[in-house]
């Protein structure tokens, strides 16, 4: 009889793959002591059997089936053939209905000859065996995550071992441009991911940069010393699927000697990063905006009626000239934004420098004007009081949700149960912690709000001085530029307390 074999092992480790050789063997010496034609052997290596569709040579072997090239399947296990009770059904079935038997050695049965129920429970058993050993792994992995288990390979790193990392030099330096070009250059991710590949500088796989690489360097705090792991989980180990773990089950590991960039160009970073996802997210003014660096007034003159960026244009005749209008103006005429208003890039440009001119020139004015903003920012924030209720508000709900900790260890309450209670206390505890963050910021920029002015005097100075300006220039002095349909164009500078990051 002309038969096949089919076997597989769950990993491409190297004892694995001698494992399948051996397998291979056993079907050879099994094929020939039975009197069989052994035609083929069907191996997959490295591939889970909780799933038929990432089993390449599992489906060729039903492709061949159809085609009738031989007349049973040898399998040792019932696992091997799969471990997934639906697809064990489907897959013995489709082949029973071919006229092929299957024969499963180990436990001395085959399709043509048991019944199906049985062949049922034992597919059934090798299911939970699976979902037991998933279970298994998962804690084992949540113990790793506790003793601060590094991933295999990490960029600006070099793995010693499951808990050791050491610094890269060559790519920590990358790691350092990275902060460089988004900080001070003022950059994004996009356009340093090109500044990167440009001067030929490769991943951890040795591939080109793209924006979301670039992005994962700037959001994870390992570069700063402080490693967090234990993030994901897999939800379901039949299809592997990766969930997002609460922020509150994360594991903190704090690693001072793997920083490659001090926490404060860390925090900065982050600061930026949640600013232009604030612009970009905004409802008003300015829905939807982009950030972007690449000519010199790129997202910063905003439309006053539709909330959109202004689009730069070129016109040429003898010589060209570079203009700027309402983007949807632009796209769609009137029919959604009649803002036709057209800004000459050069004379802009001037008008700017004027009236930065004007400013240091009457730096009285200029100063004291500032120092009242502060004070009516001040004034219509949180009072010494709130702080004072913040602050005890905060421990009521910290020591509730240790109570509802408490319950959980004793097993009074579930995991889902804790998650459930504990939410809205997670919620209000970041809500109250931005609110005083938010009050001891205004009160640093008050108390140090000469050394704040005076360097927003020097920067602006600076700017003068410039023979040539930059988008990254304008950003560190101006928020944006607002334009209406009559004409009207409106600077407005930064915010005191956004040029601490200078």
């Amino acid at each position: 009889m002309n038969i096949v074999a089919y076997c597989r092992v769950s990993t491409d480790k190297e004892e694995q793959v001698d494992s399948l050789e051996h397998q291979k063997q056993f079907f050879g010496e099994y094929a020939q002591k039975n009197g069989h034609n052994l035609r083929k052997v069907y191996a997959d290596e490295g591939i889970t059997g909780t799933s038929l569709r990432k089993r390449s040579e599992f489906l060729r072997l039903m492709k061949d089936a159809k085609l009738g090239l031989f007349e049973a399947v040898v399998v040792k296990d019932i696992s091997r053939f799969a471990r997934n009770t639906v697809d064990f059904l489907q897959s013995i079935r489709e082949l029973k209905a071919l006229g092929i038997n299957t024969m499963f050695i180990t436990a001395n049965m085959e399709t043509f000859s048991d019944s199906e129920f049985v062949l049922t429970i034992f597919g059934a058993m090798a299911q939970e065996e699976s979902a037991n050993l998933s279970k298994r792994v998962k804690f084992g992995k949540k113990i790793n995550a506790q003793k601060g288990r590094v991933p295999q390979r990490i960029f600006g790193y070099d793995r010693i071992d499951n808990f050791t990392l050491v610094i890269n030099s060559q790519e920590a330096q990358t790691v350092r441009e990275i902060y460089r070009l988004y900080l001070e250059e003022g950059l994004g991710c996009r356009t340093i991911s090109l500044r990167l590949n440009q001067s030929q500088r490769k991943t951890k796989f040795k591939c080109d940069w793209n924006p979301r690489a670039v992005r994962r360097v700037l959001t994870n705090s390992i570069y700063c010393g402080h490693y967090i792991n234990h993030k994901y989980e897999i939800a379901d180990y039949l299809t592997g699927k990766q969930v997002h773990i609460p922020a509150e089950e994360h594991f903190h590991h704090e690693r001072p000697e793997w920083a490659i960039i001090p926490p404060e160009v860390f925090e900065q970073a982050q600061a930026q990063l949640n600013q232009r996802r604030a612009q970009y997210d905004s409802g008003e003014p300015f829905r939807g905006a982009r950030y972007s660096t690449k000519h010199l007034f790129s997202t910063l003159i905003k439309c006053e009626h539709c909330g959109r960026s202004f689009c730069q244009k070129h016109y040429t005749y003898k010589n060209t000239r570079i203009y700027w209008k309402c983007t949807t103006n632009d796209q769609f005429t009137a029919e959604r934004c009649d803002n036709n208003i057209t800004l000459n890039e050069a004379e802009l440009l001037t008008e700017i420098q004027v009236y930065f001119t004007s400013l240091i020139h009457d730096k009285g004015n200029f100063i004291s004007g500032i120092l009242s903003d502060i004070e009516k920012r001040l004034s219509s924030g949180q009072s010494s009081d709130d702080r004072v209720k913040i602050e005890r508000r905060q421990k009521s709900l910290l020591a509730k949700k240790e109570r509802y900790q408490e319950m959980y260890a004793n097993e009074i309450i579930t995991m889902n149960e804790l998650k459930k209670h504990t939410a809205s206390i997670l919620e209000e505890l970041e809500s109250l912690d931005y609110d005083l963050k938010q009050y001891e910021h205004f009160l640093a920029v008050k108390e140090d709000s000469g050394r704040f002015v005076e360097q927003y005097i020097q920067e602006i100075e600076r700017f003068l001085q410039l023979e040539t300006v930059t988008n990254v220039d304008l950003r560190k002095i101006i928020d944006h530029i607002s334009v209406n349909r009559d004409g009207n164009v409106r600077i407005v500078l930064k915010k005191l307390d956004d040029l601490d990051t200078f």
